[in-house]
C-alpha cells in the first residue's frame, strides 16, 4: 500500500514493490487497478529472484520490518539486490531490531515460538495457545518474562496486537536482534555509508542525550562504536537506518538553502500542539513567537520555509531550527511543493474502512499521507455522534490540503 499511495501522489515517478507472499502482491495490483494507478508495478519473489530481475536502476531501496526476521541467506541476498539495482548517490532505509534495546525480549520469544510448535492448529492458533500459557508464567513471576517489557505490555494491553501480526512476528524461525557495528559493516560491504536515522529526532545529541553522556560519548573516536554506545544509553531496540551509495556531502550553507526552499505541512490539528517534547534527555520546550508563526503559517496549507521567513520577517536560522524541532515532535513534515489530486485513491480508501483489506491511511495531495485516527475515521464516516469541537482541528488540517 506504501508503493502504491506514493506512486499515486508522486506521478513523476517509477514504483516498484516487491513481496514473497502472493497474496500480498494481489492486493496491491487490485487497489492500483481500481485507483488507476500507472506507475507502480508489483513482482511477487524472494531477494535471490529479485537480484536477478531487470529494474533499470532505483534512487531509494526500502526495507522496512524484514532484515532481523529472515535467515543470513535472505539478508545476503537483500544486499545483492541493493548492490545491483541502487544508483549512484541512491538512498537506502532498513529497519531492524536494534541489540541492546531487545536483549530482554529474546528469551520471551523464544519460549513463544517453542510452545507454539508443539501445539496444533494453523500459526496464529498456535501462537495464541502458546501466549496463553506464557502469560500464566508471567503472573508466577519468572524471572526473564517479567524482564521483557514486550511480554509485559502486550498482557497488560492485549487489544493493543492483532494476533495476525504477533504469530508474523513471534513464531518467526529468524528473530535475531542486531548490533548497528555488525549491520554497518554488511552494508559497508556493498560501498553504503550511513547518513542517519528515520526516526528523526535520534539524528540530534542534544534532544535524547545528556550532557554528561555526550560527554562521555565524544571521547569514543571510532564512529561506528559511538553509535553503539549511543545505543547502549537510549536502550535502542528499533533502528530506522539510513544509508547512502557515493552521497555529495553538503556544506552548512547548502543544507540550510535546501531545507528553506523545502515545503512542509501540518499534519496535527494546531490545538494538538504542545510545544514541548517529552525526550530522554529531558523535556524540550519551544514555546515561541517563531514556533507558532510557523504553525499559524502551515494551518492555512502546506508553505516552503523561505517563505514563512519573509511573511513573518524572522530570521532564516531561527525559523530553520524551530522547524526542524516541530517535525522532530512530529507536528510537522516536510512534503512536496505541487498538488497531486487524491479523490479516486481516498474513496478507493474509504470503500476498503471496516473490511479485511482496511487501509488506515489517507492520502494528501502534497505526496504524503495522515494516519487515519478514531476522530478521523468517524469523521470520514460523517459519524453522528461525534462532536464539532472533537473533529474540528482534523477538518482544518484537511481543508488545508483540500481533501
Amino acid at each position: 500500500m506504501t508503493a502504491a499511495i506514493l506512486a499515486a501522489t508522486h506521478p513523476a515517478g517509477r514504483f516498484c514493490g516487491i513481496d514473497v507472499l502472493a497474496a500480498h502482491v494481489e492486493n496491491a495490483q487490485r487497489f492500483s487497478a481500481e485507483c488507476a494507478i500507472k506507475n507502480v508495478e508489483f513482482h511477487t519473489a524472494d531477494f535471490s529472484a529479485a537480484v536477478e530481475a531487470n529494474f533499470e536502476g532505483f534512487d531509494y531501496i526500502v526495507s522496512h520490518g524484514v532484515y532481523s526476521w529472515v535467515d543470513e541467506q535472505s539478508q545476503t541476498a537483500l544486499r545483492r539486490f541493493i548492490d545491483r539495482h541502487l544508483k549512484p548517490g541512491g538512498l537506502v532505509y532498513v529497519s531492524y531490531y536494534a541489540m541492546p534495546g531487545r536483549a530482554s525480549d529474546l528469551p520471551f520469544q523464544r519460549l513463544v515460538r517453542t510452545l507454539g510448535l508443539t501445539l496444533s492448529g494453523d500459526t496464529a492458533r498456535r501462537c495464541a495457545a502458546a501466549l496463553e500459557t506464557v502469560n500464566k508464567l508471567i503472573e508466577l513471576k519468572a524471572p526473564a518474562l517479567v524482564g521483557s517489557p514486550m511480554a509485559v505490555r502486550l498482557k497488560e494491553h492485549p487489544v493493543d496486537f492483532h494476533l495476525a501480526y504477533l504469530s508474523h512476528e513471534l513464531m518467526s524461525a529468524n528473530w535475531e536482534p542486531l548490533c548497528v557495528t555488525d549491520f554497518r559493516t554488511e552494508m559497508r560491504s556493498i560501498g553504503l555509508v550511513p547518513v542517519g536515522s528515520a526516526t528523526f529526532i535520534e539524528n540530534y545529541d542534544s534532544f535524547v542525550l545528556g550532557q554528561a553522556a555526550r560527554r562521555t560519548l565524544a571521547t569514543i573516536a571510532d564512529l561506528d562504536a559511538r553509535e553503539l554506545a549511543r545505543d547502549f544509553l537510549i536502550d535502542q531496540f528499533f533502528r530506522r537506518d539510513v544509508f547512502v551509495r557515493r552521497g555529495r556531502v553538503l556544506d552548512e550553507t547548502e543544507r540550510r538553502f535546501q531545507l528553506l526552499d523545502s515545503s512542509f505541512a501540518l499534519v496535527h490539528p494546531v490545538d494538538a500542539i504542545e510545544y514541548t517534547m517529552k525526550t530522554p534527555a529531558g523535556r524540550l520546550r519551544y514555546d515561541n513567537a517563531v514556533a507558532r508563526d510557523i504553525v499559524a503559517a502551515l494551518a492555512a496549507e502546506p508553505r516552503p520555509l523561505s517563505d514563512i521567513s519573509t511573511e513573518f520577517a524572522h530570521a532564516s536560522e531561527d525559523i530553520l531550527v524551530n522547524a526542524l524541532i516541530l517535525s522532530a515532535a512530529g507536528a510537522l513534515r516536510p512534503v512536496e511543493g505541487s498538488r497531486i489530486p487524491t479523490r479516486n485513491l481516498n474513496e478507493a480508501i474509504y470503500r476498503r474502512l471496516g473490511g479485511p483489506e482496511e487501509i488506515r491511511f489517507l492520502a494528501l495531495p502534497c505526496g504524503t499521507a495522515l494516519p487515519i485516527n478514531d476522530v478521523l475515521l468517524r469523521l470520514i464516516k460523517g459519524h453522528e455522534t461525534i462532536k464539532e469541537d472533537d473533529c474540528r482541528g482534523w477538518r482544518n488540517i484537511l481543508a488545508a490540503h483540500g481533501v
